[in-house]
């Protein structure tokens, strides 16, 4: 198998159809499945069936692709291995991530990044939470940012600094009644705001929705719900545009300098998400990716 057999079954099992597999690959559709057709015959049994256009892959083809991944994954590895006795500083680093972190922090973190390696690529794969953790498990990222408790079986994890959960609230409304409040990033207000307006909340089944469920107590409190979206950049320019307030996590500031919103800390309650760096506990990580994890726990929120 080489990395050229492996992309072509990979994204022609993505796609299920030659036709669209074929475009994204930049080949035709006839050279694609003469290619597929060739790796059958070496390996002796179909990696998919076809039926009336429809192109379904077949349980050895689902073996087929669990061990490309991973192949590609030792070799990246090795690469990594081989970089650093070299002390090239040469190749690629994937790291995966929310969204959210991809757009406030990131951006920072590879600056720092390509101030220590010019020739390094730094890859930033953007997962929900339990995308991150499986991703993790297949060999997808070199590391991944996410949020603790992780299973120390399968991976070790380094710790950031911790974000308080926070109140947004649309500076439209004027000030709440709030005082200071020791430990405390803002001025706090009680919980019970949570119930007197309008919030923008999460799906359910996000980590910062059942956060939120937490603060509620027993996430049945008749909170008045204004939207529901999918995630958390969605919900703060809801908050901006005066639809509702929401709880947040600290670090969301970076997408408010308008002065859209005014923020509050919680006096009742005090949540923090505890985020971390993580990688498999099965691999050695590299020099670099160490670099890299240092740079990360620089980051100030």
């Amino acid at each position: 198998m080489n990395t050229k057999q492996f992309q072509y079954v990979l994204t022609l099992a993505h796609e299920g159809s030659f036709s669209k597999a074929a475009d994204l690959l930049n080949i035709t559709q006839p050279s694609l499945s003469q290619y597929v057709k060739k790796i059958e015959k070496e390996i002796g049994t179909e990696l998919f069936t076809r039926t009336n256009g429809d192109v379904r892959i077949t349980d050895a083809g689902r073996i087929y692709i669990e061990a490309g991944r991973r192949i590609l994954d030792i070799e990246h590895q090795m690469e990594n291995a081989f970089n650093d006795i070299a002390e090239c500083k040469t190749g690629s680093l994937i790291i995966g991530t929310s969204p959210f972190r991809s757009a406030s922090m990131m951006p920072v973190v590879a600056g720092k990044f390509k101030e220590l390696h010019q020739n390094m690529y730094l890859v930033i794969r953007e997962k929900t939470t339990a995308e991150l953790l499986d991703g993790m498990e297949k060999g997808e990222f070199d590391l991944a940012i996410t949020m603790l408790p992780v299973d120390g079986k399968r991976f070790s994890h380094e710790e950031l600094p911790e974000e308080e959960i926070i109140l947004a609230v649309p500076a439209k409304w004027g000030k709440f009644d709030a005082a200071e409040c020791s430990g405390r990033k803002y001025p706090a207000v009680s919980t019970a705001v949570l119930r007197e307006r309008p919030l923008v909340m999460l799906t359910e089944t996000q980590y910062m929705q059942k956060q939120l469920d937490d603060l509620l107590y027993d996430g049945e409190s008749g909170a008045v719900p204004a939207v529901v979206v999918k995630s958390l950049e969605a919900q703060i320019e809801m908050v901006k545009a005066g639809v509702g307030m929401a709880v947040v996590p600290s670090g969301i500031e970076r997408f408010c300098r308008d002065g859209s919103v005014t923020f509050y800390s919680f006096s009742d309650r005090l949540l923090n998400r505890k985020p971390a760096v993580i990688w498999r506990k099965s691999v050695k990580l590299s020099e670099t990716a160490r670099e890299l994890i240092s740079v990360i726990k620089t980051i100030q929120w």
